[in-house]
């Protein structure tokens, strides 16, 4: 058996989609960004694949986010070498057994040379929702427009400070488009009350039928008011009209959110982790 690492191009678009759609829940933010701009360099960035015998048997995304898609641990090794000791992304993500034999091979060939971790997520259930909640949805969640985006704009950077630990802006003000963005293609769905977004949830990457549920927060002040369940409940039922295969990933230690998450219809089909730079 031979075993060979390929950059990819424009030709391997179908094939690559192919590999990806064996694990169309696990590989979502990959295949929809391909799908979207194919094997494009200039938009998706550097697409690798390790093959055996001329088929692929793991995919690498060297963009601003690292993704594996599959796991092969004689790739691992291989995609080390080919990263090199220079860091071009701000996150690896994946299937957790692949991110973290890469993470490991990364700090031991190319000791200190990829900077600092802010955080190492090492296990993060893969949840999929294949039916509208049953809990009462809130029928105050609505899809929040282009009028909200100060306060969703501030509860976004509450929501990525909290979960990452540092600063969204601290690669430069990007994050200010990325929110307004998602407002125009009607991705992020709220509670506004009095002109403040008390709770948000957004939709990530969609292909088909399938998207994904992230950047669920409450406000602060309104924990624990049993606020969540109902407003997700009432955001799903509005996205899965659209969209009717929502899937997540969250913390193993967030056990509130995945008791949540439970009461919701959502039930566990992988794991993925994330490392943070």
């Amino acid at each position: 058996m031979t075993t060979r690492l390929r950059a990819l191009g424009t030709a391997d678009r179908d094939s690559v989609l192919g590999f990806l759609a064996r694990s169309p829940v696990e590989n979502l933010f990959l295949a929809s960004k391909v799908d979207a701009y194919g094997v494009d360099r200039r938009r998706l960035g550097k697409l690798f694949a390790f093959e055996r015998d001329g088929q692929i048997a793991s995919l690498m995304l060297d963009g601003g986010t690292l993704f594996i898609a599959g796991f092969d641990p004689d790739a691992l090794p291989v995609f080390v070498a080919e990263l090199g000791p220079i860091r071009r992304c701000t996150s690896i993500l994946g299937p957790a057994v692949s991110v973290l034999g890469l993470f490991i091979g990364l700090a031991e060939r190319w000791r200190g040379s990829w900077g600092s971790v802010s955080n190492v997520r090492r296990r993060q259930p893969l949840m999929l929702l294949e039916s509208v909640p049953d809990p009462e949805p809130d029928p105050r969640v609505r899809r929040l427009t282009t009028d909200d985006y100060q306060s969703y704009l501030e509860a976004s950077v509450s929501m990525y400070t909290d979960e990452i630990g540092s600063s969204p802006f601290k690669y430069g003000r990007g994050y200010e488009s990325f929110v307004l963005e998602r407002l125009r293609k009607g991705e992020a769905y709220g509670i506004v009350e009095d002109s403040r977004v008390i709770f948000k949830a957004d939709l990530g990457p969609k292909l088909g039928s399938q998207a994904q549920l992230q950047g669920v927060w409450v406000a602060p002040d309104r924990r624990g008011e049993g606020i969540s369940v109902p407003a997700l409940s009432g955001m799903l039922s509005l996205a899965m009209r659209d969209y009717p295969m929502i899937s997540l990933y969250v913390n193993d230690f967030n056990t509130a959110a995945i008791r949540s998450y439970e009461r919701l219809g959502f039930v566990e089909v992988g794991a993925l982790a994330t490392v943070h730079y």
